[in-house]
C-alpha cells in the first residue's frame, strides 16, 4: 500500500470521525431539550457514546 492510499484513508477516517461526532451531539442536544421523551436516558448515553467514538477515532493514530 503506497503512502498516497494511506493519507486518503486518514483523511476518510477523520472526516467520518467528525461525521460522527456531530451526530452524538446532536442525538444529546435534542434528548437534553425535549420534555416528553419515554426512555431519554438511552438516547443520552447514545449520543455521549457517539461522542467518545469520535473523539477516540480523531485521537486515534492510522499505520
Amino acid at each position: 500500500m503506497s503512502s498516497e492510499d494511506s493519507v486518503g484513508f486518514t483523511i476518510a477516517e477523520k472526516f467520518f470521525a467528525l461525521l460522527i461526532i456531530l451526530i452524538g451531539i446532536i442525538v444529546f442536544y435534542i434528548t437534553a431539550t425535549s420534555p416528553n421523551l419515554m426512555f431519554p436516558i438511552f438516547f443520552t448515553a447514545g449520543g455521549l457514546a457517539l461522542v467518545v467514538l469520535g473523539v477516540f477515532m480523531v485521537l486515534a493514530r492510522a499505520k
